[in-house]
């Protein structure tokens, strides 16, 4: 049994994480809590049976009997709290975005690697790409369904979160739309084709004021929209709309990415969990007799589901079988200190009106 421990019980940990590690019966359970807010913290802590709970997160991640530790509070505090969590040689999940600047993405990476010649841990920073539908995909182009890939286009976007309002508070969420949904495509795009070598980008603040569930009305300082360009080193050409002024609450995500090929697209990411692929030629002949008759955009084309028994469908359980298994790699880390880099390059080439080059590789 795996005990985990949480920094962090805000929406998406009640949303989705706890539900996800609550489901694990008999391979992991939720056993300690730790906040701020002392009557919500232990309010939060009663309702899901959970037998710990600290006001000091140092106090908790010095517990022997804790594993692993979920890190999932505002950006602001990743970096110091992911950090102590290696140094005490716990497991890590650290929510997106990891951290606030490349400087902080690069000490944790050094921090990780220190830890790892001691004691090696595993450590998942989030978005988490290495899941059945990435797999899947990345085995249709490997074997040419829609020929040489040339281009990449990718959209996310919903009407902008009402919950909580640091995400539209430059001090605590680093950034706005681009931090929190832009980076889902980033990370995608570069663990599927490869670094990036250069990010050009537009960002954008549509609306001065808005409103949370709770009826506060506040005025954000950061972006709300975000057009980033990458080339890749391989040659690719990667576009990415990012966006919170669309139509669907955030519980809702509008989402898809695109690939071109010279023979056909292959389109994934979309709400159905489906990956779709068209040929100019209509000849599906490569493709396995488990793929149906689709449309997608007004194109016929075969619509394939990720490959069963790749493994656990949710980041908890991917977690839980990473700790199990010993997956001590620095790999997710490195890549997702790529992924910083493009993000804080973006946001200077929109500031700039220039193309940004890129130093970090993985």
């Amino acid at each position: 049994m795996i005990r985990i421990a949480s920094v962090g019980y805000g929406d998406i940990a009640r949303r989705r994480h706890f539900p996800e590690l609550l489901s694990l019966d008999g391979k992991a359970e939720l056993v300690a809590l730790s906040g701020r807010d002392e009557p919500s913290l232990v309010e939060c802590a009663r309702e899901l049976d959970v037998p710990g709970w600290y006001t000091n997160a140092d106090e908790m991640l010095a517990q022997d009997d804790i594993d692993a530790v979920l890190i999932l509070t505002p950006p602001e505090s990743h970096a110091l709290f992911a950090k102590k969590a290696i140094e005490s040689g716990k497991h890590v999940m650290l929510e997106k975005p990891m951290v606030m600047s490349v400087t902080e993405a690069s000490e944790l990476l050094q921090s990780l690697e220190a830890q790892q010649q001691r004691n090696p841990i595993t450590f998942l920073p989030l978005p988490h790409v290495d899941i059945a539908e990435h797999r899947s995909v990345e085995q249709l182009i490997a074997e040419g369904v829609i020929g040489e890939p040339t281009s990449v286009e990718c959209h996310r976007g919903h009407r902008g979160p009402t919950h909580a309002d640091w995400f539209y508070r430059k001090e605590l969420a680093g950034g706005g739309v681009l931090f929190d949904l832009g980076i889902y495509q980033v990370s995608a795009v570069v663990s599927l084709f490869g670094p990036a070598q250069t990010v050009t980008a537009l960002c954008n603040r549509r609306f001065e004021i808005r409103t949370m569930d709770d009826g506060t009305v506040i005025q954000p300082d950061v972006e709300d929209s975000a057009i980033v360009s990458l080339w890749l080193e391989n040659g690719m050409a990667v576009s990415i709309n990012a966006n919170w002024n669309g139509y669907v609450t955030h519980h809702a995500t509008r989402r898809r990415v695109t690939v071109i090929g010279r023979e056909g697209s292959l389109h994934f990411g979309v709400d159905d969990g489906g990956i779709y692929v068209h040929r100019g030629d209509n000849d599906y002949g490569m493709i396995k007799d488990a793929a149906e008759d689709a449309q997608f955009d007004g194109y016929p084309c075969r619509k394939l589901a990720p490959e069963p028994g790749n493994g656990p469908s949710t980041i908890i359980g991917d977690f839980v079988d990473m700790i199990a298994s010993g997956k001590a790699s620095t790999r997710p880390l490195e890549m997702q200190v790529h992924v910083m880099e493009i993000i804080f390059e973006a946001y200077r080439s929109g500031e700039a009106n220039e193309a940004r080059k890129l130093d970090t590789r993985f």
